[in-house]
Parts: structure tokens; sequence; C-alpha cells
């Protein structure tokens, strides 16, 4: 009785869930009991020998087991990786879910109490700060029980790539608020520029073809308004010291005296002060160092033309000098109130933008997805008055009158300007080629042609027996819809008399002209300046009369100075490939003088490569 009486109870305890759930059915609790102690009653040996049967079984091996040891190890161990890479991916999810937009703007709900000072701060006044930025809208990551189902690295690709979306959506709103303000330093400082770089092949009249890779231009501008009516500007230009005006490479000081070789360093190139506002008063005084209104040279290259290289009027008649005086704008517009904004479409690139995007979608590259953005509306400025002009006057080269002690020279400039749209709404002439158009006429002279910066440097030896030489030059400016034109007229309006190098008396008045026509694709009316943006092409033509130059005696050897070529060709193609890139290439042709008049009547011709950074 007592081994069966043990068992039985060991029996109970195992077995007592079953029997509540026997009980709970049947209600029969007791007559269970009792059956089961009835068959430990009747098979005593099987009770007793069950247990150690149980344990051979389990010090038994099982050969199968032993077969099977390292197919179950590379499963683990890959069910080991797996759930690694599940960890990880669930990272990323958690990271992403955490702070996508629909959770960062979902407001938390928190049932407690308020804390004793929260009753007097709730009754204080709530002041709101409107952030100038806007958040992005950008749609939601989908975190229903339906897209939690999907595999999980699908889940992850779609996050990151709605939270970089996002993240560029932000950043393109940031640059643009920035932009409304201008590349200002302070509040009344403004920086701007540019860098190019050129790639030249070109031949020349004497010697053999030559290749060069340099640096066009490196410019620096900075714009100063100090108000409506005091402005100014400074502009630091880089030279490598080895041109004709401000040669270092020859100086004593310099540690190398090898020609050629020069200082890199930036110089002033130009500079201003004006004091009044020619849109509210009719006057206004200048003064700094600057190029005279003569033909339509700027003093900045870039601007002039839309050609790599330098149409002759400028390269000739450039004048840069520090001069004063006054300018003036008649009539004063009438104060009105700004025109409605207005939404430009843009110009887009039709070459070498889409050809490289298309390169870079055949190697793989696929770009995040952008917020698309609605043009900003543009308020465009008031037309400035009709007639306008300029008097100054500046102390010329000594070289020309020696010893002189009077500022005697000056310049003088006269324009008209004007524009229409042939009466018709900007948005009805997409397909015109007349209408918009503008026009600007301008007349100048100046006293003494000779103080260019060309004429002044090449015929420096022969300065003081030329003197004062007047000149006038004639400019038109026009565009009729996608094409631009350009003509000019430089000239002396007196001889200058002198003997040369060679002991030949020389009467020579010099003059050039030249006339261009450019042509803007994707154009559309709202279009300000042809080919400042997107795709164009451009062919200008420019002579010379009287420049074959003149001879003098260079180590007792005649050598031919102050001559340039009495024609030459460009025709130019160009791309803005993105805002303040530009790309560009040209062929040029010039013709030298016949050799009666002094020149060796041959051709060189020339190709160009720019890449043009503005900022």
């Amino acid at each position: 009785m007592g081994p069966r009486m043990i068992w039985g109870k060991r029996n109970e305890r195992v077995a007592g869930s079953g029997r509540r759930w026997h009980a709970a059915e049947t209600g029969t609790v007791k007559s269970t009991t009792r059956s089961r102690y009835h068959v430990c009653s009747e098979y005593p040996f099987v009770f007793r020998a069950a247990p150690a049967l149980f344990g051979l079984i389990l010090f038994v091996p099982s050969h199968a087991a032993t077969a099977e040891n390292e197919d179950i190890a590379v499963l683990r161990h890959m069910l080991g990786e797996l759930k690694a890479e599940n960890r990880k991916l669930s990272a990323r999810l958690s990271a992403l879910e955490g702070t996508s937009p629909a959770r960062r703007t979902k407001p938390a709900t928190v049932h407690q109490h308020p804390a004793p000072g929260a009753t007097a701060a709730a009754a204080a006044p709530t002041v709101i700060v409107a952030s100038p930025v806007a958040p992005p809208t950008l749609p939601a990551p989908d975190l229903s029980e339906a897209a939690a189902k999907r595999p999980l690295t699908e889940r992850v690709k779609d996050l990151e790539i709605s939270w970089a979306a996002n993240e560029n959506a932000t950043r393109q709103i940031l640059r643009d608020t920035l932009n409304k303000t201008g590349p200002k330093i302070n509040n009344f400082l403004s920086l701007s520029g540019v860098v190019e770089g050129v790639a030249s092949r070109t031949g020349s009249f004497t010697g053999p073809t030559q290749e060069n890779l340099s640096l066009g231009t490196a410019e620096l501008d900075f714009d100063i308004k100090l108000s409506d009516w005091l402005t100014g500007a400074l502009v630091l230009h880089f030279d490598n010291g080895t041109g004709a005006i401000f040669p270092t490479g020859n100086q004593p000081v310099v540690p190398t005296n090898i020609p050629g070789v020069g200082v890199d360093r930036f110089t002033l190139d130009r500079t201003h002060i004006l004091v009044g506002d020619l849109m509210q008063f009719p006057i206004a005084a200048r003064f700094g160092v600057e190029t005279l209104h003569f033909g339509t040279s700027t003093g900045v290259a870039r601007l002039d033309a839309l050609s790599i290289g330098t149409p002759l009027t400028t390269e000739v008649f450039e004048n840069r000098q520090t001069a004063g005086g006054l300018e003036f704008a008649w009539p004063t517009p009438p104060r009105q109130p700004p025109p409605a904004p207005v939404v430009v479409p843009r110009v887009s690139p039709l070459v070498v933008a889409p050809a490289v995007r298309q390169l870079m979608g055949w190697l793989g590259y696929t770009p995040l997805p952008e917020r698309p953005f609605r043009p900003t509306p543009v308020t465009f400025p008031f037309d400035p008055a009709p007639f306008y002009g300029s008097v100054m006057t500046y102390k010329g080269s000594d070289s020309i009158i020696p010893g002189r002690t009077k500022i005697d020279d000056y310049n003088a400039s006269l324009g008209f300007r004007t524009r229409g749209h042939c009466g018709v709404p900007y948005d009805q002439l997409k397909e015109s080629l007349i209408c918009p158009w503008t026009l600007d006429f301008h007349v100048d002279y100046d006293t003494s042609v000779f103080e260019s910066r060309f004429l002044r440097t090449s015929y420096l030896p022969f300065l003081n027996q030329i003197g004062q030489i007047p000149g006038v030059a004639a400019s038109l400016k026009t565009s009729f819809g996608p094409f631009a034109f350009v003509g000019e007229v430089n000239a002396a309006i007196q001889g200058a008399r002198f003997i040369d190098g060679l002991g030949i008396a020389r009467n020579m008045m010099p003059m050039t002209w030249q006339a261009s026509i450019a042509y803007q694709f994707d154009w559309n009316p709202w279009v300000q300046e042809i080919g400042a943006q997107g795709d164009f092409i451009s062919l200008g033509y420019s002579g010379s009369k009287d420049m074959a130059g003149v001879s003098i005696l260079q180590n007792g050897v005649p050598t031919r100075i102050g001559f340039v070529p009495q024609h030459r060709l460009f025709l130019t193609g160009g791309e803005w490939v993105m805002d303040g890139l530009k790309v560009a290439v040209e062929y040029s042709a010039n013709w030298d003088y016949a050799v009666s008049a002094g020149g060796t009547g041959k051709v060189a011709h020339g190709w160009f490569g720019l890449i043009q950074l503005n900022f």
C-alpha cells in the first residue's frame, strides 16, 4: 500500500490540472481518482518499470541525430544572421518612424495633473512666433497595419526615400528664402563675382599654333548700398603680372628675372561712389576708377558681348581712368505703386545638361525625389528715364602731355533708351519674333583716345609726339523677341602724326567697328537679357582701320607693335547648364592687314572653350 499510495500522490499532483478540467466538464473528480488507483493495483510492474525504460531511452545515442548535427549547426548560424539583420532593419525602421513628419507633428497625449504653477502660466498671454520657413508638405509614411505586413526591407526603403525627399525640400525652402535677401554680407554690403577658365588653340600671324589652358577671369565684386541716395562698388581682379598693363616679371624686386614670369596678385580693378538716385532726382554725382563711356565697353568683358574673345572696338578703345563728374537721367519717372508680380517661366538648358543627366542615368544614378516648387513671382523694376548721359573729367597721362598740372581731359555721353510690347499682353507674345522689343542708342566723345589701355601701352614711345587726339563713338543695342543686335563705330576724328622707330613719318586715325547678332533658345517674352540663361548662339564681326601697327628698333631688330587684325569673326555657342554655371565654345578667325599696308596678309584660326562660374 505504501508504494502505491506514494505513486498515486505523485500522479495526483501532476494531473491536478486535468482533474480540474474534467470536474468542470463532468463533475466526477472522485470517480476518476478511484479508477487510477485501480489501475495501479492491477498492473504494478508496468508502473514501476516505466521510469527505468524512459531513462534507458535518454542514454541510448541516436544515429540519425548524429548525422544531422552539422545541418542543425548551419541552420542555427543562418537563423542567427537573419535575426541580426532583422534587428538592424527594425532599428532603422524605428529611427525613421520615430523621426518621420507624421510622428513629429503628432501631438503627444499625456493625461496628468498640472503642476502647481501651471494655472498661473496658463493665464498668461500666449506669444506665437511664426517661423519664416514653412515646413515642407510631404506625404507621410504609411504606418497602417497593411503597410506593417509588407517586407521589412521595403518599409525601410520607402521611409528612407520619404525622409530624403523631406530633407531636400527643407533645404530648397531655406535656399529659396535666403535667395530673396540676396548675397548680402550685412545690411549694406553684397558680394558677387566670377571665375572662369579658358582652353584655347590659336594660330598666329608670325608663329606656330599654340595651345593654352588659363584662368580667364577671377573677380570679386562688392556692391555697397547705404541708402537709395548713397551707393558704391569695389571690384578686385586677379592679375598674374605678365600682362602689358602691370608687368612684374622683369622688375628687380621680383625674385626671378625670367621674362613672362610674374607675381600673382589681386588688384583694384574698378570702384566708384554714387551720390544720388536717378529714379527720384535727375542729377547724381559720381567718382571712381572706371571705364569711361565710349562705345559699348563697360569694363566687364563678359557683359560687353556674348563671345569669349574681345571685339576690336573694346580691345582698342577701352579707356579706364580715375574720373569724377555728373550723371543725369530725364525725365524722372513718376512715383507710382510697383507693378504686379509675374510668374516668369524658366528657360531650360537643351543640350549639355540633358546629356549629362542621361549619362548619369545610364551609369546607374537615380536622383532622390524632390518636392516640386511653384515659381516665385518676380516684380520687375520701373523703366528708367529715356534720356540719360554723363560728363566726366580726368587727368590724362603725363606721357601725352609731359609735366601737365591741370585736369584737362573729359568724357561726355548722351543716350536714349526705350522699349515696348506692341500693345499685346506678354502671355500672347510667346510665338512672336518681334515683340517685345528694346532699343538703346548713345553717342560718346573723349578728348584723348590714346588714353585707352591698348593705345597708351602700344604707342608709349610716340605719345609725346601724338598729343591729345579726340574721338567719337556711336553704338546701338536692340532686341526683337529672341534676337539681339549690337552695332558700334569708334574712331579718332583727328590724325595722329609722329615719326616711328625706323624714321618713317606716320599719320593715322584709328577706327574700329563691330556688328553682332544673337539668338536665345527656349525664349519667352519675360526674358530680360538675351544669352543670360538657357542656350544661345552668337555671330559677331569686328574690323579696324589704320591699325596695321608701326615699327621700332628692339635690340637693333625692327619689331612691329601697336597692331590688331583688320577683320575678326566670332561664332559662339553657349549654355547655362545650371544656375550660375555657363559653358561655351567658340570658333574665331583673324585676318591681318595686307603686306602692302604693313601686315602679313595671313589668317589665324582659333578654337576656345569656356567654363564660367557666376555667384
